[in-house]
């Protein structure tokens, strides 16, 4: 190696230097010492001790565990993936159609994007109000009874879910777009003159070329389902009930409990479900693209 290109190597180096240290500092650090931590019993107020793998057993097997109950909802907000990509690609398509106001719609669909996930959070509180929300006024207006959405057991999931496929739906939407104008039209053209209709289109030429999107958005989406925690957290006012999952217990168990062990190992165990799920979104889907 020459002077210079030694020189432009310390130079490359110390250009990434900042980010490094930050990036070893604010997130390996942080995660290998929960990986630590979730052998040690540690509550912040005294010194760390070790129970090798007692908080593991705990979590999965000790009597009164509700960590079954907790990953059962958390695996329940997983159907907001398959509603936000439909909801995301109706939507994309008919933007896509280009009608009037096409530059309103899509600066419409964007919206939920750039909105902060709190207020959205407390917009939809209020819309689901169980006595003055917008659509409980509807239901009421059409004959049917009121329904407690952040408070009744069997329905507080549900308002959940409306909330996050209607905010998660605006960036899938976006991306679908961007899909959707990157196919060509020659392929419509000749299908076409082939005789095919637009529901023969869209499942023959649109859906399978959409296929790099499809593994992206399932992929994120279920990375983003099994951490929902600020919309639980704002809509139910810190008590999640029928909607408490694994990292609100995260939470709980953490900033509230502060048996940081235990929460670490809640952490790890969570991480596991999510690479899990994930590697078989992605292992699915991309079979469905490669396939395309």
């Amino acid at each position: 190696m020459t002077g210079r290109s030694f020189r432009r190597s310390v130079t490359g180096y110390a250009f990434l230097l900042p980010g490094l240290v930050g990036f070893t500092l604010f997130t390996l650090g942080p995660i290998l010492f929960s990986l630590v931590m979730s052998f040690f019993d540690w509550n912040l107020f005294s010194g760390p001790v070790f129970v090798d793998a007692a908080n593991f057993d705990a979590i999965l097997s000790s009597p009164g565990t509700k960590f079954w109950s907790f990953a059962g909802n958390s695996l329940f907000f997983l159907a907001i993936v398959p509603l936000q990509m439909a909801v995301a690609l109706a939507a994309a398509s008919l933007l896509n159609e280009d009608p009037k106001g096409a530059v309103m719609y899509k600066v419409i669909f964007f919206i939920p994007v750039v909105l902060s996930v709190v207020p959205v959070a407390m917009i939809w509180a209020y819309l689901l109000d169980t006595e003055h929300g917008v659509l409980n006024g509807l239901i009421g207006a059409l004959g049917g009874e009121r329904i407690a959405w952040l408070f009744d057991p069997a329905w507080i999931k549900p308002g959940i879910a409306l909330m996050a496929v209607w905010q998660g739906s605006a960036f899938s939407t976006i991306v679908y777009f961007a899909a959707l104008q990157g196919i060509p039209d020659q392929l419509y053209e000749v299908a076409t003159l082939d005789g095919a209709g637009r529901w023969n289109k869209f499942l023959n030429i649109t859906l399978p070329l959409l296929g790099p999107a499809h593994v992206f958005l399932a992929v994120t989406g279920v990375i983003g389902a099994l951490q929902l925690f600020a919309p639980i957290m704002v809509m139910t006012h810190g008590n999640a009930g029928g909607a408490h999952n694994l990292i609100v217990e995260v939470y709980t168990k953490a900033y509230q409990e502060f048996r940081m062990g235990y929460a670490s190992a809640l952490a790890w165990i969570l991480f596991l479900v999510i690479f899990i799920i994930s590697s078989i979104y992605w292992k699915f889907h991309r079979r469905s693209a490669d396939y395309a």
